[in-house]
C-alpha cells in the first residue's frame, strides 16, 4: 500500500504551495526545510509500517524473531508449527483476553486483550488446544 508515500507527497506539495505565498526568503527556507522533515517522517513511517506488517504475516505461521509465533485474532488460533524448546510468541489481536490451553493440560497460557505472551513446549507432537475463556475457540499446535 502506498498510502504513507502518497501522503507524504501530498505534505510536500502543500508546504511547498504554501511557501510560495509568502515574500520572505527566510520564511520559504524554513518551510522548504519543514517539507523535507515531514517527507523524511512520511518515509519513515511508511518503513516501520511495512516492517510490523511483514512481522505480523510472519507471525501467523512462525519464524518470529528468535522464536516462533501465533496470532489470535476474529476469536480464532493462527496456525502455528514449532521446534521443540523454541519460545513461542502469541499475540492477541482481540479485544477480549484468551487463554492457549493444551486439552492434555501440559500448558496454559493467559493473553489479556491486545497482549502477548510466551511460552515454551519441549516435546514434539500435535497439540491440541481451546480457549478456557471462549470454549468454542480450538486449534492445534505442532511442535517438531
Amino acid at each position: 500500500m502506498n498510502t504513507p508515500r502518497i501522503f507524504a507527497a501530498s505534505v510536500v506539495l502543500a508546504t511547498l504551495t504554501i511557501a510560495g505565498c509568502g515574500s520572505d526568503s527566510k520564511s520559504s527556507s524554513t518551510t522548504a526545510a519543514a517539507a523535507t522533515t515531514a517527507a523524511a517522517t512520511a518515509t519513515t513511517t511508511a518503513a516501520t509500517t511495512a516492517a510490523t506488517t511483514a512481522a505480523t504475516t510472519a507471525g501467523s505461521t512462525g519464524d518470529a524473531a528468535g522464536g516462533a509465533a501465533m496470532e489470535i485474532k476474529g476469536f480464532a488460533f493462527g496456525a502455528l508449527t514449532a521446534k521443540a524448546g523454541e519460545t513461542i510468541t502469541v499475540t492477541n489481536g482481540d479485544g477480549a483476553p484468551h487463554t492457549v490451553t493444551d486439552d492434555a493440560g501440559s500448558f496454559d497460557v493467559k493473553v489479556s486483550a491486545g497482549g502477548t505472551a510466551t511460552f515454551t513446549v519441549d516435546a514434539a507432537g500435535t497439540y491440541e488446544i481451546h480457549c478456557d475463556v471462549h470454549p468454542k475457540m480450538k486449534g492445534t499446535i505442532t511442535i517438531s
